[in-house]
């Protein structure tokens, strides 16, 4: 019996220990792992947003815009607004009227915020007008199938005047301020979240 009970002690120990290791070897990977979605983010953004003639922040994906036609205009936020949808407009060198290549960044979220930071980019041979920007993204339908440029749950932290809480802002129609966190969850129920915050600017100086 106590040979029994000193074997359960340690079995017992041994069991935690392990469970313990692999928890925090799960959280460190998710640590990694939000590194590299950073990264990978801040890198892109950076990229493209150095070479793009402007940018225009929009509420979001589904969100392009107000009135009616002949009216209708697009959405876009002013100086001091934020936005989940981000638009990067290149001009045609040729005709600045003209687009021909438009990249778009949006955070699509759940119900709890949290989501992936999703893209699109579409070039245009020969270049469009650039005077419906809105016919040139793609459909609404596609909000949930563009591809992933973080996958990890995502919420957006951004503060402006007349929306809080979104991922671009826009900041005196120079800049755009990103400022976000992304959320590593376990569906194991044990290891604990791992998350993390980023704040970066870009500048179109196409």
């Amino acid at each position: 019996m106590i040979a029994s009970t000193i074997l359960l002690i340690m079995v017992t120990a041994v069991l935690s220990l392990f469970i313990n290791m692999m928890k925090s070897y799960k959280y460190n990977t998710f640590r990694l792992s939000i590194n590299r979605d950073v990264r990978t983010f801040t890198n892109e953004l950076t990229d493209t947003a150095t070479f793009a003639n402007y940018f225009i922040i929009l509420s979001d994906f589904s969100t392009r815009t107000v009135g009616t036609s002949p009216d209708e205009v697009l959405a876009y936020l002013a100086d001091g607004e934020s936005g989940d949808c981000l638009l990067l407009v290149f001009k045609d060198t040729a005709d600045d009227t003209k687009v021909s290549r438009l990249i778009g960044y949006y955070h699509d979220p759940d119900a709890d915020g949290l989501g992936p930071v999703r893209k699109f980019d579409t070039t245009f041979s020969p270049s469009v007008s650039g005077t419906t920007l809105w016919t040139l993204m793609p459909a609404t339908s596609t909000l949930h199938t563009n591809p992933d440029i973080i996958s990890a749950g995502t919420i957006g932290k951004a503060n402006g005047t007349s929306t809080s809480g979104r991922l671009f802002y826009n900041f005196f129609n120079r800049s755009i301020m990103v400022k976000g966190q992304i959320n590593y969850i376990s569906n194991d129920g044990l290891t604990r979240r791992a998350v993390s915050t980023y704040n970066f600017t870009v500048s179109p100086r196409g």
